[in-house]
């Protein structure tokens, strides 16, 4: 089974928990939820993710996004202070995980700080995701190692670098060389620009024994609300089976 993850805008409280449930209703392993997606993702509200624990239902994941402003991912110390209070605050509102990244102004990975986070999340038992500021390194290749022997859990990549307009679709060549560098050692979660189509298609030439998943967020969506249909489309689109064995 190839798993689902679906990235859920949640500004507006109000129907944050219709979108979880419609989420994992439609497939989803895991939800991850976010503000401001006009910035490409910043951290979401504690009464939102409030919300969204009470929505989901025993062994449902949910990832909270920890990055405190737009731009790039070169983080001051009042930055990173927000941060840690953030992976606090998604640990007290009863995440699963948080998905964050952290670089030097070389695109390197910022080493001390993300250390101090990683520790930071272990301690209050959650999982984390390197987000796609894996995309803007300039040595990814070198960086999927280093994540691994930090204890990341997952990485967030189209293969595609930061900035760019092209979808995961059109660097598959790419994804299948991390994922042969991962080698299964850490998940590697495919976003940008997914679709049923394009899903199939990725993972139709990805060896089905790789370790990986993919990210949706706006072909979940009708009227701009994470739909069970559309999921359940992105579902159907990479496995052979209904509903899905996990959920």
């Amino acid at each position: 089974m190839i798993d689902i993850e679906i990235c859920l805008a949640c500004d507006h409280s109000g129907d944050v928990a219709k979108q979880v449930k419609a989420a994992f209703a439609g497939g989803a392993i895991r939800v991850e939820l976010c503000s401001q997606m006009a910035q490409e993702g910043l951290t979401p509200s504690f009464d939102a993710m409030v919300i969204a624990k009470a929505a989901a239902q025993k062994g449902q994941q949910l990832l909270s996004m920890i990055r405190p402003r737009g731009g790039d991912f070169c983080y001051d110390a009042s930055d990173i202070q927000q941060m840690q209070r953030d992976i606090v605050l998604a640990a007290q509102a009863g995440m699963h995980g948080v998905v964050l990244g952290v670089l030097k102004q070389n695109n390197t990975l910022d080493m001390s700080n993300l250390k101090s986070l990683l520790a930071l999340a272990e301690k209050s038992n959650l999982t984390v995701t390197f987000h796609r500021a894996f995309d803007a390194l300039t040595e990814p290749e070198q960086a999927i190692t280093t994540l691994i022997d930090l204890g990341v859990k997952r990485i967030l990549t189209s293969g595609v670098a930061w900035g760019s307009s092209d979808k995961a679709v059109q660097h598959i060549d790419r994804l299948e060389h991390y994922l042969k560098i991962a080698n299964g050692n850490i998940e590697i979660v495919i976003g940008g620009g997914i679709t049923a189509s394009s899903a199939r298609q990725i993972s139709g030439q990805i060896a089905r024994s790789a370790y990986y998943s993919f990210h949706a967020h706006s072909s979940a969506l009708s009227h701009g609300s994470v739909h069970i249909d559309r999921v359940k489309e992105l579902y159907q689109g990479v496995n052979d089976t209904w509903p899905p064995l996990d959920v």
